[in-house]
């Protein structure tokens, strides 16, 4: 009788495959883990990385944009942590001491250029805020997820970024059409068709004369010097010029950083207000043209101020100029006193170039108006 051993040797080759696995996944298995670990570290330091520079942009905006409304560091810095509590690195919110945030000067000299920023100086025009998760930072270090056996157990990140105030070319576009020698709760073209002088205007007043102390027109120039006064205020180059317009437009001073040019120029009008229609769209077009000249800088954001009294009754269609200027790359705001201004077309007209619009009812409004652009002039990340 013969025997059948073959189940004897599939059980040996079944033994033998298990005994040489078992060593194998055990010197393999610590390897899988150490790239899992790897992997996992380096996904969260990439995360971390990446958490971190968004609450550096989002604090540099905030700190930016309340240096800005108020040219208070401290308010600034305030702003800048704010921010940050609403976006956390690594799980928590992270934590800026005063030098992680600095305030400073920030320019270029061409439109190719980088900004550059140097800290320190007078009337900063920018912030950055470094954004630090090393050691001696508030913060402190990351701890690893997967940290190795006899390896570091925490990583250290930074982030930085600057928001600067651009610079900025403007153009006043300011109405003096003949509406603008009454006050600004009077009726001007009822009063002016009846042959009636403003209330405000000396005995024997006529057109040509200087503006009467209670006109529209004083208002006005109290409300440019309230504009150039927060300008003066900021460290950034802002360069103004002057477009006035009736019947027709003039440029009455080109792009200038010395503001007291502007109220020199207008001075004319001041000492001989005449009466004149109401030119907005040629008064647009004026300044389009004034801030492509020769004196304007390629690099610097444009900016049109249109402020009228009235409606509208002469020459060019201001809507079309505001598109134009939009095509230019230029964005037109603007500005409606008394009552009787066109408040809805002028609306329409800085919806044309994305701009915004603003109506006074009074002199202290439009001081208000012009103080508020002012303020709100644009900036930026840089970095």
């Amino acid at each position: 009788m013969l025997c059948d051993y073959s189940h004897v040797s599939t059980n040996a080759q079944g033994f033998h495959r298990r005994g040489v696995v078992v060593p194998l996944v055990a010197v393999i298995l610590p390897v899988i883990m150490i790239l899992a670990a790897f992997a996992v570290n380096l996904s969260y330091i990439e995360l971390t990385r990446t958490e971190l520079r968004i609450a550096a942009d989002a604090a540099t905006r905030a700190a930016g944009r309340t240096l800005i409304d108020t040219n208070d560091l401290a308010l600034s810095r305030s702003a800048a942590r704010q921010a940050t509590t609403k976006n956390h690195v690594a799980g928590s919110a992270l934590q800026l001491s005063d030098a992680d945030i600095e305030f400073g000067l920030s320019q270029r000299n061409a439109l190719a250029n980088r900004y550059s920023f140097t800290p320190g100086g007078f009337n900063p025009n920018a912030v950055r805020v470094n954004a630090r998760r090393q050691s001696g930072a508030l913060s402190g270090v990351v701890g690893l997820i997967m940290p190795s056996s006899g390896a570091t157990d925490s990583f250290a990140v930074a982030q930085s970024a600057v928001s600067s105030r651009v610079e900025l070319d403007v153009a006043l576009v300011l109405d003096r059409s003949g509406s603008m020698v009454y006050g600004d709760t009077e009726l001007a073209y009822n009063m002016a068709v009846a042959g009636l002088p403003p209330a405000s205007a000396p005995p024997g007043w006529a057109f040509c004369d200087p503006a009467p102390p209670g006109s529209r027109w004083r208002d006005l120039l109290d409300g440019v010097t309230v504009f150039t006064d927060v300008l003066t205020s900021t460290y950034s180059d802002e360069r103004v010029a002057l477009v006035t317009y009736a019947s027709n437009a003039t440029c009455d001073q080109e792009l200038t950083s010395n503001y007291s040019l502007i109220q020199s120029a207008m001075t004319p009008y001041t000492d001989s207000l005449c009466a004149g229609a109401t030119n907005i769209g040629d008064g647009i077009y004026e300044a389009v043209y004034t801030l492509s000249s020769a004196g304007s800088r390629p690099w610097a954001a444009k900016l049109i101020v249109v402020l009228t009294d009235g409606i509208h009754n002469a020459g060019s269609n201001p809507e079309s100029a505001a598109v134009y200027a939009a095509g230019e790359g230029i964005t037109v705001f603007t500005i409606t006193f008394s009552s009787e201004a066109d408040q809805g077309r002028m609306s329409t007209v800085a919806g044309k170039s994305s701009g915004q619009h603003f109506h006074a009812a009074d002199g202290a409004a439009l001081q208000q108006a012009f103080s508020d652009i002012a303020e709100s002039l644009p900036t930026l990340l840089t970095k």
